[in-house]
Order: structure tokens, then C-alpha cells, then sequence
């Protein structure tokens, strides 16, 4: 007697949709206000949408079939109907159970979220601008971020600020424009519908009063350690310009961009690295290598080569006065600035 009853309360409960079925480009509403949507059937439960007049792209994923679509960070809740076509309904509600408003979408187009039907509006619009004030050290700066551009600015009353953050500016705007970070947010979004993009920083690795360095960092999304870069570059704050810490070595570092670059040896500092340092069994000589961080404060030098957890790192540490017979004309000028505080 009950088989008949449960049967039909199973019939009255709302058919949820699959991914599969939901796979493609949707435009509509939530509540009034207008939305695009879209889903990766092919990759799982997952897919995004964004207000129209926002165009920021919220993550959704559900866990399994029997349960609601979430918003990344849990800021709201998607039931939705089984689709119609190309017609879908639903609701969506800040919290489970709570209050809802209407979702009414027709879908537009078939493909992911890669898609241009998707990303295209997105693109369309420059990247929203953060700005965040810090400090180093009780010196003021600010780092703004919009897409794949970070850029840092000092603040202070040194002569050569003005000129120091003019080529932080340029430095900042890669040579794709944003091309590479539309690129790494189509692909996050096809894979996961998030927007994982590269990680970028710009912040500074040593100030003093005479001398700033700034420490550029690039994390490329998806290639793991091996997409880890960064770069050291140097300027002196009384006169605004850049300077190379290589040249009072006898030498020159060759950037690739602010993240990446190489340097040669110079014949002298090179035979003079090799008394100082003894080579570990199955490691290679410091002096191989081509690829270096080099800083600098007021007690000396710093030399270290890429970490690559094989036990064969390098962190050398050398003074003013152990450098001195291998500075240039051009280091031993720049010594009394350099020792400044």
C-alpha cells in the first residue's frame, strides 16, 4: 500500500540537472539583474558566471549530483531545474534554505568556458585596479594590480623617486599587454571555471637611504617550480638611476624581462670566487653557473644560486672589504654610498 504513495512522492520533487546536460554558454537573469553563465561538461561539475555589469567572474562547482551548485567562498547557492532545451530555471539563495530569487537562462552557445561567448565581454573591459598601501621597513610604497600588471610605487623625499618609479611604471606592462593573463584565465576556466592566473609580485628587497632594490617575482601558472622566475634590479636614490651591481664586479647581467636573466662571469671576480669557495662531492663549482642573485646592503655582498633542493645550493656572503680587490673603478666610487645606512 505505501509503494504507490512514495512513487508519487518521488514524482513531485524537482529534477536537478548534470553537468553534462547544463555544458555550454548561458545568458539571463538572477533576480533582475542580468548574467552570463557557463559550464565545462566535459570537465566535471564545475563552471562560472558573472553580473553583466560587474564582469567578475564568480567560481561554481558541486560537490555531487544531489546537491546544489555553490559559489566559491559559499556566497550563494544554485538549484537549478532540469534544462528545457536550451531553457534553464532554478533558484538561488544567499544560504541554503533561505530566501531565493528567479535564475532564468537560454543558452547561446555550446562551448566552455573558454569560450569566447564567455570571455569576450570579460575581456572587453580593463581589469579592475587594486591598490594597497605598505611599508619596508617605515618606508612607504604602494603596489597596484590590474590583471597581469603589478606595478610598485615609492613614496619618500629622495631626488631620484620620481625617476625610480618611472621605470617601476614601464616595467610593470609586459610586452603582451594583458594578452597572458586573458590566456591563463581562459584556460583556469576551462579546467575549473576559477580564474588561477599567474602569481606576480613587486616589492622591495633592500632600502636604504642611498639605495633601493626591488624583488620582481613570477609563479606562471601552470608549469609548478619550474614556472618560478624573479629578478633583482637596482637603483640609487639620489640620482634616480638604474644600476647594475654586476658592473662594479666587471660585469653585466643580461635580463630575458624583470624576472629572468643571465650573467657571465667576469674573468677576474670568477678566479677570485673560486679560492673562496670549496666544491662538495657531486656538486657543480659556483663559478659554472649562469644564473645568479646578487644584492648587496651596507656590509657587503650576497651571492646565492637558484635553490634547486639538491643539496648543492650556494649562499655566499662576502664584505666590503674581502671585495675590494676585485671592485671596478666604478664599485670602489660607489663604496661610501654603498656603506651609508
Amino acid at each position: 500500500m505505501l509503494k504507490p504513495l512514495a512513487a508519487l512522492t518521488l514524482a513531485c520533487l524537482p529534477l536537478l540537472s548534470s553537468a553534462s546536460e547544463l555544458a555550454g554558454v548561458w545568458t539571463g537573469t538572477l533576480g533582475k539583474s542580468a548574467i552570463t553563465v557557463c559550464f565545462n561538461g566535459a570537465h566535471g561539475a564545475n563552471g562560472s558566471y558573472y553580473y553583466q555589469r560587474f564582469l567578475t567572474p564568480i567560481q561554481l562547482t558541486q560537490a555531487n549530483t544531489s546537491e546544489p551548485w555553490a559559489e566559491e567562498g559559499h556566497t550563494g547557492f544554485w538549484q537549478l531545474d532540469e534544462p528545457q532545451g536550451d531553457t534553464l530555471t532554478g533558484i538561488w539563495s544567499k544560504a541554503l534554505g533561505g530566501k531565493n530569487l528567479a535564475l532564468s537562462l537560454k543558452r547561446v552557445d555550446t562551448d566552455s568556458c573558454a569560450s569566447d561567448a564567455y570571455n569576450n565581454a570579460l575581456e572587453a573591459a580593463a581589469p579592475p585596479v587594486t591598490v594597497e598601501k605598505r611599508t619596508f621597513n617605515a618606508h612607504a610604497y604602494q603596489v597596484k594590480t590590474q590583471g597581469g600588471h603589478v606595478s610598485l610605487r615609492l613614496e619618500g623625499n629622495a631626488p631620484g623617486i620620481d625617476m625610480i618609479n618611472r621605470d617601476l611604471a614601464r616595467m610593470a606592462v609586459g610586452t603582451q599587454g594583458q594578452a597572458d593573463f586573458y590566456r591563463e584565465r581562459r584556460n583556469a576556466l576551462d579546467q575549473s571555471g576559477g580564474t588561477t592566473t599567474s602569481e606576480i609580485s613587486v616589492e622591495p628587497f633592500y632600502w636604504s637611504s642611498q639605495w633601493i632594490t626591488v624583488r620582481f617575482y613570477q609563479w606562471t601558472a601552470g608549469y609548478g617550480r619550474g614556472g618560478i622566475s624573479w629578478g633583482l634590479h637596482s637603483w640609487n636614490l639620489q640620482t634616480g638611476q638604474s644600476v647594475d651591481p654586476w658592473t662594479w664586479l666587471g660585469g653585466q647581467q643580461e635580463w630575458d624581462n624583470p624576472y629572468a636573466g643571465q650573467v657571465k662571469l667576469p674573468a677576474t671576480f670568477s678566479a677570485w670566487l673560486a679560492k673562496q669557495t670549496s666544491v662538495d662531492e657531486g656538486c657543480p663549482a659556483v663559478t659554472s653557473y649562469s644564473s645568479f642573485d646578487l644584492s648587496f646592503n651596507t656590509q657587503g655582498m650576497q651571492l646565492s644560486t637558484p635553490a634547486q633542493g639538491d643539496g648543492c645550493d650556494n649562499e655566499l656572503s662576502f664584505t666590503w672589504e674581502q671585495l675590494e680587490p676585485v671592485l671596478t673603478a666604478e664599485g670602489k666610487a660607489a663604496l661610501p654610498s654603498l656603506k651609508a645606512p
